[in-house]
């Protein structure tokens, strides 16, 4: 009892210590400083402010700083390969040079993406083609820890025809980088959806290259209206370099991954529209995957006796079907999208998906985001074949929903759910919630 009345009173006095400090500080328009300085740090555009002007000074000399962390809270709850859940995330460091700003060289910038992971993900256990967290495959899949630079490139816009810009990239690419570049409103795993599948029609390209950052370029033109990339061609080479910066020969060495797109833009009802064309593959040639090209040499194992040389070809179709007229970024939009390429070399041969978001759809609520997508991958029947000795494998195909609540403008929580199938036979449904924090410094 006298343990109880002393933690009571301790917990008084403290009350009354705080309720003497607030009283004490001077008053600014009605607030107490406390209060007058909380406003100010909770309604800024990031958590760390200006830096006492140093950052808009730094951003007026054409020095852009971006930090941001994404925390996950992911688990699988029944199904999949296994019941767990982790804890991780990951720090965003992105620097821009604006060559125009520093030295006169209009047109031209310096861009620097690197990130820290840090904790562990829950891919594993959802199976290996479930993939329910983007976010955590940079710098590198798995358990990876530490910091690496993912995409280090140099960029030059310069007037086009047709009222169009023209932009070329060199340097060392970042994947989730391009996809975000192609279709701006997936913001590679931390605002919108959360799993690969649900960001772009990619399963069948997995294979074509070994990395998520990759030596390469693109030239692309960006339609003057839709403020959006309409056609353009890229290459890059095949092996992962955030973590070992091979030199650029070796980068090719094993070929080079080619591809090309082209956007069909419409209005509807003043709402934008597009049809997408992207079609690519790759000089590098992989071992194929039919059974009947394998044969057993004495004292070396099964090897297979052809090589084939991966490509595909993708469509989406994007349609906003519904836009604020006070408010041009509060709106709804479907995306769909549909992959097919060979059943040889490739282990998935297609895949189809169909996503539906709303930006702002409360009033009250008008940064907020929310969406639901269903996708489906094909496995190569080849491949099924080919493993079917050591395991059973089956098409993969799932659900995400999400919903993203802007807290201010430098925190936002999000709530996720997936329900997702993955490659093995045997595994049941994996349903897999999570919870994500991003804070922008």
């Amino acid at each position: 009892m006298s343990a109880i009345m002393k933690q009571s009173s301790l917990v008084r006095n403290i009350a009354l210590l705080l309720a003497l400090l607030a009283s004490a500080m001077p008053a600014f328009a009605g607030q107490t400083a406390f209060e007058s300085a909380f406003d100010k740090i909770w309604n800024r555009d990031k958590l760390t402010g200006d830096w006492g002007g140093l950052r808009s000074n730094l951003s007026k000399h054409g020095i852009d700083i971006d930090l941001r962390l994404s925390q996950y809270y992911q688990g699988v709850s029944s199904g999949g390969v296994d019941t767990n859940s982790e804890y991780g995330g990951t720090m965003d460091y992105r620097i821009n040079l604006d060559a125009g700003k520093l030295f006169g060289a209009k047109g031209l910038s310096f861009n620097l993406h690197a990130r820290t992971r840090y904790g562990y993900d829950i891919n594993a256990d959802a199976g290996a083609l479930a993939l329910p967290n983007a976010g955590m495959m940079m710098p590198s899949p798995g358990d990876y820890h530490g910091t690496d630079i993912t995409g280090l490139t140099a960029t030059y816009m310069f007037p086009f025809f047709n009222e169009r810009t023209g932009v070329i990239t060199l340097g060392m690419l970042d994947a989730i980088d391009m996809v975000t570049g192609f279709f701006p409103n997936i913001a590679y795993g931390q605002e919108g959806f959360w799993n690969v599948n649900a960001l772009s029609s990619n399963m069948p390209w997995f294979g074509a290259v070994q990395g998520l950052s990759l030596y390469g370029g693109m030239a692309v033109t960006v339609h003057p209206k839709y403020k959006t990339a309409e056609s353009g061609f890229l290459f890059t080479g095949t092996k992962n370099e955030s973590t070992s910066w091979n030199s650029l020969s070796d980068a090719f060495d094993d070929g080079v991954w080619l591809a090309g797109f082209h956007r069909f833009f419409w209005d509807m009802d003043d709402k934008m529209g597009y049809f997408m064309v992207f079609g690519g593959g790759s000089t590098m040639e992989q071992a194929s995957n039919d059974p009947h090209d394998f044969i057993e040499i004495p004292g070396q194992g099964v090897e297979s006796t052809e090589q084939k040389k991966p490509w595909d070809i993708a469509l989406y179709i994007y349609q906003d079907i519904w836009q604020d007229k006070g408010d041009p970024n509060r709106k709804a939009n479907i995306f769909l999208g549909a992959t097919g390429g060979p059943d040889n070399p490739q282990f998935a041969q297609w895949n189809i998906f169909a996503n539906i978001e709303a930006f702002g759809l409360m009033a009250s609520r008008p940064h907020d985001r929310m969406g639901a997508v269903g996708w489906w991958n094909g496995l190569s029947s080849n491949f099924k074949e080919l493993v079917s000795p050591v395991t059973n494998l089956r098409d993969t195909w799932g659900f995400e929903f999400y919903y993203n609540f802007e807290i201010n403008k430098w925190l936002h929580l999000s709530a996720d759910l997936q329900l997702v199938k993955n490659q093995n036979a045997d595994d049941d449904l994996a349903v897999i919630p999570g919870a994500r924090l991003v804070i922008d410094f």
